[in-house]
């Protein structure tokens, strides 16, 4: 797991947070605060680990993740941009999978010390590489607020001269006590199921997380709670900028096939994501920006 990996710090860049890198070099922003823990690899503006003080883990990283500089981290929470799943056809072939934002290198853009926590700004811009894969200027954002809670924005600035639209998600991976002590409510009712033809169907809004989970829900207009009977907690996320929230899991003979999760890795993760699926996707003006938003807090079961 991230927190045995062995890192030297390279820098102080405030006073709860620095900058570590691997042998490799590969660089972690790591935040030791008096409330929570939290990490962020600089690999795909990624955030691997948060956790409030004498509490369970909130987000879930695998301990067989691999960190390499071509590839995605497993856990944590990915950022999917700028599509969502497979790329449109129009872009060509051969593209990565949840586009390339999670595999390129960000920069810290700000930090600012909080009385009770700490803002965090990634910045990822457009370059030569990006640019091939897709053919835009853009600026994009990732301002966490890392209090109690946990408040990610995903913020995409057109600074070109034509509009695009963009698709992708926070793809949040939740860390759980085990499946059968989990249920989420407040879930929208109409989904389709990607494991079974993807048909609209519709439900009751509750979830029991027993077996392989592939789901695109509609947006919910509440707040969606995943409850953890035996961590006697649950989280609520409440998503906005999205269009539908993504749950998955993939159970056993998905861990199997992963070669950076455990074969039980799926009895301790699951995934509810904030996501931009309509294949119109979000129209992005020249100048213009749009914000993809999930905030996560912890509370007793209610």
């Amino acid at each position: 797991m991230f927190l045995q990996l062995p890192r030297k710090t390279k820098e102080n860049l405030s006073p709860s947070v620095t900058l570590q890198a691997d042998k490799n070099n590969y660089q972690f922003v790591v935040i030791k605060h008096k409330r929570f823990d939290a990490a962020f690899a600089l690999h795909g503006g990624h955030l691997i680990h948060f956790q409030l003080k004498n509490q369970p883990a909130t987000i879930w990283l695998s301990n067989t993740a691999i960190y390499s500089h071509n590839k995605a981290i497993r856990g944590g929470v990915p950022v999917c941009w700028p599509w969502f799943g497979a790329a449109d056809k129009k872009l060509g072939g051969n593209l990565p999978a949840h586009g390339f934002a999670r595999t390129s290198l960000w920069s810290v853009k700000n930090i600012t010390e909080l009385d009770n926590g700490v803002d965090i700004e990634l910045h990822l811009k457009d370059n030569q590489q990006t640019r091939k894969l897709w053919p835009y200027q853009f600026e994009l954002i990732l301002k966490a607020t890392l209090t109690e809670t946990l408040k990610l924005e995903l913020i995409t600035k057109n600074t070109g001269a034509e509009q695009f639209s963009y698709g992708g998600a926070l793809h949040s991976y939740f860390n759980i006590s085990a499946p059968e002590s989990c249920s989420v409510t407040g879930l929208n009712r109409q989904y389709s199921d990607s494991l079974n033809s993807g048909e609209l169907k519709n439900g009751d809004g509750t979830l029991l997380i027993d077996g392989p989970i592939d789901s695109i829900y509609k947006k919910s207009s509440s707040t969606v709670a995943l409850i953890d009977q035996q961590f006697n907690r649950q989280l609520n996320i409440t998503d906005s900028g999205n269009d539908s929230e993504v749950l998955w899991t993939p159970w056993i003979k998905g861990a199997q096939a992963f070669t950076d999760m455990p074969n039980n890795g799926y009895q301790s993760m699951f995934c509810i994501e904030s996501a931009i699926v309509h294949k119109e996707g979000k129209i992005v003006e020249s100048g213009k920006s749009d914000r993809l938003t999930t905030l996560i807090s912890v509370s007793p079961i209610q």
